[in-house]
């Protein structure tokens, strides 16, 4: 087993400790995840990578408690995970089929502050509302439905909800894996400044090697059937970054170099 560790001196957010999880019955059984145990730091910015079937999505099921490890503990915070919570946010790579069709924008943003556990009174729902749609930069479109927005707003929206719900972790799958180069370099942009900005901790999901780089402070590597950590990088290139210098950067090279044969290798 390898053990990754945030190398960090903060305490652990989120912490996973013999984690594995397997499908099906009988001979038809197959281990999905084996074994999986690391930390992550409070306010640190997370990416995993790893080839289609290794169990990534898998993972953050896991995490969000919308589905339960056949072996192992996950403890955020220091609080075992047995369900969802309001305090771990998804941010899926389908979003159009996340959004609510017949809610406006605004409509869609306050549904994170709505239901059990909801943390603002209504007095000030409007207000919080009104805050993130400015900080996403959505507050002319407020009134506009879902399908009358582009895929890159649409997405926007969509973190606007997750954020509205004030979660300790935020957790992403391959959210910009659709969208074209220009939007997806914006809002990588827009995600690290807001994580920064509001203390988040985030895991984050991507088959793409620079996006991994470009946004985490530390890559974890997974190796598939079953899927299990293969290695861990740390990325030591200083913030805030920039999409041309930062990926002609001598050490963004080396990883993109390091990662690709890593999983070359798996």
């Amino acid at each position: 087993m390898i053990q990754a560790h945030t190398g960090g001196t903060g305490s652990a957010a989120l912490t996973l400790s013999g984690v594995s999880l397997a499908y099906g019955e009988g001979a038809r059984r197959r281990a999905i995840l084996h074994d999986l145990s690391f930390d992550v730091e409070a306010g640190e910015f997370l990416c995993l990578v790893g080839p289609s079937g290794c169990g990534k999505t898998t993972l953050l099921r896991l995490l969000a408690g919308l589905v339960r490890p056949d072996a192992g503990s996950i403890r955020v915070d220091d609080a075992p995970v047995e369900g969802p919570s309001r305090d771990r946010a998804i941010v899926f790579q389908d979003y159009s089929r996340a959004l609510l069709p017949w809610r406006t924008v605004a409509g869609n943003v306050a549904l994170g502050l709505e239901g059990p556990g909801a943390r603002l009174p209504g007095a000030l729902r409007e207000q919080r509302v009104a805050e993130l749609l400015e900080t996403m930069s959505l507050s002319h479109v407020a009134r506009h439905y879902p399908a009358q927005l582009s895929g890159g707003m649409q997405q926007r929206v969509q973190i606007a909800r997750c954020l509205a719900q004030s979660p300790r972790l935020l957790l992403l799958d391959e959210p910009f894996g659709a969208l074209d180069a220009l939007v997806r370099q914006s809002l990588q942009d827009e995600l690290a400044r807001l994580a920064k900005v509001e203390g988040k901790t985030v895991v984050f999901i991507t088959h793409d090697l620079e996006e991994a780089i470009y946004l985490g402070d530390r890559v974890i590597v997974l190796a598939a059937n079953p899927g299990r950590i293969a290695a861990e990088v740390q990325v030591d290139i200083p913030r805030p970054r920039h999409q041309l210098e930062t990926r002609e950067d001598a050490r963004f090279l080396a990883l993109r170099h390091q990662l690709f044969g890593l999983l070359a290798g798996h």
